[in-house]
């Protein structure tokens, strides 16, 4: 196991996803169903309780074949549904796009195009975008419970915190500032930010690995880029697709920039193909809190 000298900063270098490992995100990714149906309603002329149906009835589908769907910016799935709750938006215009000759579907995709959106993944998008906003505008930070001491216990161990996050860096340096964090995008604080970090991005090859009868891409230029610059000696994340299978492929590939441990977050919705076998050994440690990553570190 990893050992962190004590007393330098720099000593040992974890990189942290966000949503889903600082936060419980269940709250918020419902705001933004929410505001998609409200939006996707609006636009089509239906009423808010016939919509409130269809909606729910597109979410059940997407949720029942789950392998089918996820957040596909281009076309491609980049992470499937039942991995993260903020993928079901965009799973749902995955299938509206699919639907578009079945009449409920045709209703919404016919005016969300109409009103000038280029794609149903960039209304999506645009949703995701808005109702999150609003979000940490109506509510206080939806950070986990102790956040901060879980942060200063890891810092107290020798750790540099890099937060690596497809969420802007203005919001998570605010939630953390919020609790007393000294969060920043430069270096000199309790721990650095990189917002915005496009792991969801894929480059122009199909290089993917199988799991559980998933293709996971791993063709990620920007998240490598990342992992390139910081070194990590350990990575935790939520969400394997996004987080976890680029530097799992790294690692096997003997690169010397890429992180000698992984550790998966567990959620309520964690799939079971992800932790069955921790995704084919993949993982190296399951953990419920940020809280338990101290002890694996000091070991």
């Amino acid at each position: 196991m990893i050992r962190a000298p004590m007393g330098s900063p720099a000593a040992f270098k974890l990189l942290s996803d966000f949503d889903g490992v600082w936060t419980d995100q269940a709250f918020e990714a419902q705001n933004v169903k929410l505001y998609l149906v409200s939006e996707a309603a609006r636009l089509a002329g239906v009423g808010a309780d016939q919509a409130q149906a269809h909606f729910e009835e597109f979410e059940r589908h997407v949720k029942a074949e789950p392998a089918r769907y996820g957040w596909a910016p281009d076309g491609r799935i980049t992470a499937y549904v039942d991995e993260d709750p903020f993928c079901e938006a965009n799973a749902i215009a995955m299938l509206l796009d699919e639907r578009r000759h079945e009449p409920a579907a045709k209703r919404y995709r016919d005016a969300i195009l109409a009103s000038g959106f280029e794609t149903l993944t960039k209304f999506a998008d645009h949703c995701f975008m808005t109702a999150t906003a609003a979000f940490r505008i109506q509510h206080p930070p939806a950070l986990v419970p102790d956040a901060k001491a879980m942060l200063e216990e890891l810092l107290a161990c020798g750790v540099e915190v890099v937060v690596v996050s497809n969420s802007s860096s203005d919001k998570i340096v605010g939630w953390f500032r919020q609790i007393g964090v000294d969060a920043r995008v430069e270096p000199g604080g309790q721990m650095r930010v990189r917002g915005a970090a496009q792991k969801m991005t894929l480059g122009p090859t199909d290089e993917s690995i199988e799991l559980a009868g998933r293709a996971i891409r791993v063709d990620r230029p920007l998240y490598r880029k990342v992992i390139e610059q910081e070194r990590p000696q350990m990575v935790i994340g939520d969400v394997f697709s996004l987080d976890l299978a680029l530097p799992h492929v790294l690692r096997r590939a003997g690169h010397a920039f890429a992180p000698r441990e992984l550790v998966l977050r567990r959620h309520p919705h964690t799939p079971r193909w992800v932790l069955d076998g921790r995704a084919g050994g993949a993982i190296d440690h399951v953990v419920d809190s940020v809280r338990e990553l101290s002890a694996l570190i000091r070991r």
